[in-house]
């Protein structure tokens, strides 16, 4: 019964998928031939936003037709990751680094979008599609969104490394997240009860936990344990910290975060679901179970012709595809 229940919810996720890219390919991609866009200079760049797991691919996207040379470091004035940092030192310009941070934000995933309706930024690139909240910001405002799959991303469970468990099924990780499965030794683990660590409300990975890995199903409470809001669940490191230090907890993350932005700062152990290992090969063959979509948005009523709305379209171009795939990120061709 919970197989078919699995079979029929993938199925129902794979034909809306597929119904999203078939009509984005007929109204939302670009073709090089039809639209080009070399450059922006930075006072008609538009006002940006994004999420932290998608701030490399803004940041790159930008420092590209910018013309800003820039490099891959671990971020000191932050969490513990790795970020693509402009080198203003090697070319002069006419702004400051100050200046790009003005008009190019990193909000987080809810706030970002509330940007966009609220008409304080321009552009977002989000971890996620807009959600429920966010549609109903939209229509107490009169504001509608546009919104298309820009790359492919996944969600994925992480442990501390001295876990034995290397697997567990899909089935298993929704009972650990309702509270029906707490004991390690009922997955294969040893026998000690399961910390399972959630995320703030509105944030893109609790988002993409709700609908695409418990499908409806009732979340446990966070308790003063498992959901502390500045140290767990506000921040995109956190659960990486606890996990750090807690043999016997679990958390959720994005992979392009946990692969290319974490790296070997904090040591965690992806686990495999349903069989099969979380990479860039079972992603793009959406054998991964949960995969997703980092997505770009703008407001409906933009000029075609403003900076803001061909940066959006450039997105989707070939060179727009091919600066995704640099990131890191899995472009959608």
């Amino acid at each position: 019964m919970i197989q078919d229940i699995d079979t029929q919810r993938f199925a129902t996720r794979l034909i809306a998928t597929l119904a999203g890219l078939i009509l984005f390919s007929a109204c939302g991609k670009t073709d090089d031939t039809a639209f080009t866009l070399s450059s922006i200079s930075f006072e008609d760049w538009p006002l940006t936003d994004c999420s932290t797991s998608t701030r490399p691919v803004r940041d790159l996207v930008a420092y590209k037709l910018l013309g800003i040379p820039y490099q891959w470091e671990e971020d000191w004035m932050g969490s513990p990751t790795y970020i693509i940092t402009p080198k203003f030192q090697e070319k002069e310009t006419s702004f400051s680094y100050n200046d790009y941070l003005a008009r190019n934000l990193c909000s987080g995933t809810h706030d970002a979008y509330m940007n966009l309706i609220d008409g304080k930024t321009d552009v977002i690139i989000a971890s996620r599609d807009i959600s429920r909240n966010e549609k109903t910001a939209c229509a107490e405002l009169g504001v509608e969104l546009k919104t298309a799959p820009l790359a492919i991303d996944a969600l994925v469970f992480i442990v501390n490394p001295k876990n034995p468990v290397k697997n567990l099924t899909s089935d298993q990780v929704r009972k650990i997240y309702t509270g029906e499965i707490t004991n390690w030794k009922d997955v294969g683990g040893v026998d000690h009860a399961i910390t399972p660590y959630i995320r703030n409300a509105d944030s893109g990975s609790q988002e993409k936990m709700e609908t695409l890995v418990m499908n409806g199903l009732k979340m446990i409470d966070g308790t003063e344990e498992t959901y502390m809001f500045e140290i767990i669940g506000s921040q995109m490191a956190s659960p990486y910290l606890q996990l750090e230090n807690d043999e016997y907890g679990i958390g959720y993350t994005p992979f392009f975060y946990c692969t290319a932005m974490v790296r070997d700062l904090m040591r965690v152990n992806m686990l495999s679901i349903d069989g099969v290992a979380p990479s860039k090969e079972s992603l793009r063959a959406n054998k991964y179970p949960f995969v997703s979509s980092i997505y770009a948005a703008v407001r409906k009523t933009e000029d075609i012709e403003s900076t803001a709305y061909k940066l959006y379209r450039f997105l989707f171009t070939k060179k727009g595809e091919d600066i995704i795939d640099e990131s890191g990120y899995i472009a959608i061709r």
